[in-house]
C-alpha cells in the first residue's frame, strides 16, 4: 500500500497536468510551501479531493 504523501504526490501532479489553472492546484501549492509538512489525514482528504474532481462528472461524490 502506497504512503499517503506518495499517493497525493502521485494524483497532484496528474491533477495538475489535466488542471494547471484550477484553484485548487495554487491551494495546495501554497500549503505545501508553507514548511510545515501536511498530516496523512490532510494528504488523504485532498487527494480524494482531487481524485473526485478528476471524474467524469456522472461519477462524483454528490456534494449538495
Amino acid at each position: 500500500m502506497p504512503s499517503a504523501f506518495r499517493e497525493f504526490s502521485a494524483t497532484y501532479e496528474e491533477f495538475k497536468s489535466k488542471f494547471p489553472r484550477h484553484p485548487l492546484v495554487e491551494e495546495l501549492r501554497g500549503r505545501i510551501s508553507s514548511g510545515r509538512f501536511p498530516s496523512d489525514e490532510w494528504l488523504r482528504i485532498n487527494t480524494e479531493k482531487m481524485k473526485d474532481l478528476m471524474l467524469p462528472i456522472w461519477l462524483r461524490a454528490d456534494e449538495g
